[in-house]
């Protein structure tokens, strides 16, 4: 086994971003190999476009005069300014922008000096982590009773021995020796990580690939060792301090760059479908769960239940699903409503919350597809049907239905829908969950590339199990009406994330609520 107890732990004093209330050791495995690699600066333009800037900075403006002064045809400097100005770099006038102003000063370039060090790659993927170190920095370890190392901090003379959580086994690893441009990558984004130290999860959350065009020197890039040593790389997770913060919990780069949005995505990836990480998610959900004694406070134990909900509905999104905020709080409502719900004995207040959280799963099925309608307009598009003629639109909806991929016929009480609500969802995605979906439905008359079809692909009942959503939550608002049971909520709650997941074209972990 490559990866043991006795592996290695490299620590390079990881840190948070935010003050932290509570948070736990983490180990995480990787190869690491040394090499030989040239220093990379950032470079965003070639050489030659580099050349005509300065000469816009220095009162060149024309094809002509810029042509001259750096001796090359009229016609090229021409497609050079033109190119240049497409990127915002100059203005119509030739003029240097403020963002051709820092191009100057932030390129990416490969240059001649080179440099021995580090890179480290992901042992499940093959990913380098983009980062490349010059020394390797041990930390020294006391293995436990239970036969696993705690990192030993603090001093000599006062040491401080912290647990760690370890994910063994390691299995179903790659163990493939990454490509010079690969490498190369590591080394550029870890420079540009070192400027932007201080917003690195503004910067991981944007991050683009590095270009490089001095192609020689890839050809200098070696490995002084051609077989990786794995390692395991210290870092923690932990709760932020601050009890309003967006993110439930964080994780630290293990290289002292602060928080790293990045690493937290690909550790939710193998908590999602790794067995070795269920662990780790266990130890998160109890630190989420530690302030849950008699003596809490109201508005902690609220706070308690809301990271809990964000949390579960990460794990079962991914954290793809924060791209759509509306979308993510709309879901962590309605998670929240259900986790108040299974906590509840009395069935008078049960009958209660399992109505808010119907409301709260519809809440969030309308605002995933008033998202959908930004990038699939459905304006007019009520203008195929029929105003008297109602079995004219109940064809005109089981005939688009059923070349999405749908099941049909539709449930008559989704056909049924009054014309006016559907002209009102249509025009300005206004209404409830069946109008608004009715419309959507009509956008994909001329768009076979409409969500839609992926979610029919997916799930043929979709419609159907959409229009019960709806059935249950009108019945649920009716007195006269039966109490709803835990069991008729719980497959309303799976529907929702079901299909998010389709339309937006996440992976989900498919978990039970």
């Amino acid at each position: 086994m490559d990866f043991t107890k006795e592996t290695p732990i490299l620590y390079y004093k990881p840190r948070s971003s935010n003050r932290w209330s509570q948070r736990e050791y983490l180990l995480l495995p990787a190869w690491c190999y040394r090499v030989v690699a040239p220093k990379v600066t950032s470079r965003k333009v070639n050489i030659l476009e580099k050349a005509v800037l300065g000469m816009c900075r220095v009162g060149a403006f024309t094809a002509i005069e810029i042509s001259e002064k750096l001796d090359i045809g009229a016609d090229l400097a021409a497609l050079i300014i033109k190119q240049l100005t497409d990127q915002t770099f100059i203005d119509n006038r030739g003029v240097l922008t403020q963002r051709g102003l820092e191009i100057l000063e932030k390129e990416t370039l490969a240059t001649e000096d080179m440099i021995a060090g580090f890179i480290f790659q992901d042992p499940w993927t093959g990913e380098l982590l983009p980062r490349f170190i010059e020394r390797q920095e041990y930390i020294d370890v006391k293995f436990n009773q239970n036969g696993y190392p705690d990192l030993v901090l603090g001093t000599v003379g006062k040491p401080d021995y912290r647990q760690a959580y370890m994910p063994l086994p390691v299995e179903n690893i790659i163990k493939t020796q990454p490509s010079p441009q690969e490498i190369l990558q590591a080394v550029g984004k870890h420079s540009k990580a070192l400027r932007y130290r201080e917003n690195l999860e503004d910067w991981e959350d944007n991050q683009d690939t590095l270009t490089f065009e001095q192609v020689p020197y890839l050809k200098r890039i070696s490995f002084v060792e051609e077989k990786p040593i794995p390692v395991w790389l210290a870092t923690f997770v932990y709760l932020p301090e601050n009890e309003y913060t967006t993110t439930s919990w964080n994780i630290c780069d293990p290289f002292g760059l602060g928080d790293s949005p990045l690493l937290r995505r690909r550790l939710e990836t193998q908590i999602n479908k790794n067995p070795t990480f269920k662990g780790l998610q266990a130890l998160i959900q109890k630190m989420l769960g530690q302030v849950g004694d008699t003596s809490i406070k109201l508005d902690d134990f609220i706070q308690y239940i809301h990271e809990i909900a964000v949390l579960e509905v990460e794990s079962t999104l991914t954290l793809n699903i924060r791209r759509w905020e509306t979308i993510f709080n709309n879901l962590v409502t309605m998670q929240r409503a259900y986790i108040e719900a299974k906590s509840l004995n009395n069935p008078k207040y049960l009958a209660d919350k399992l109505d808010d959280v119907l409301v709260k799963a519809q809440k969030a099925i309308e605002s995933l597809l008033q998202v959908i309608r930004e990038t699939h307009p459905t304006d007019i598009s009520w203008k195929v049907l029929s105003q008297n003629d109602r079995e004219h639109n109940r064809n005109i909806f089981n005939a688009l239905a059923n070349q999405v991929g749908f099941c049909t016929p539709l449930p008559i009480s989704l056909l049924d829908v009054k014309l006016g609500k559907i002209k009102s969802a249509s025009d300005y995605g206004e209404g409830s969950l069946r109008p608004v979906l009715l419309a959507t439905l009509l956008a994909t008359r001329h768009n076979t590339k409409h969500p839609l079809y992926l979610a029919a692909a997916r799930a043929p009942d979709m419609l159907e199990r959409l229009d019960t959503l709806a059935k249950l939550r009108d019945q649920s608002s009716h007195s006269s009406s039966q109490r709803l049971e835990l069991s008729q909520v719980l497959p309303q709650i799976s529907t929702v994330y079901e299909f998010v997941s389709s339309m937006l074209d996440i992976n989900s972990s498919k978990s039970t609520p």
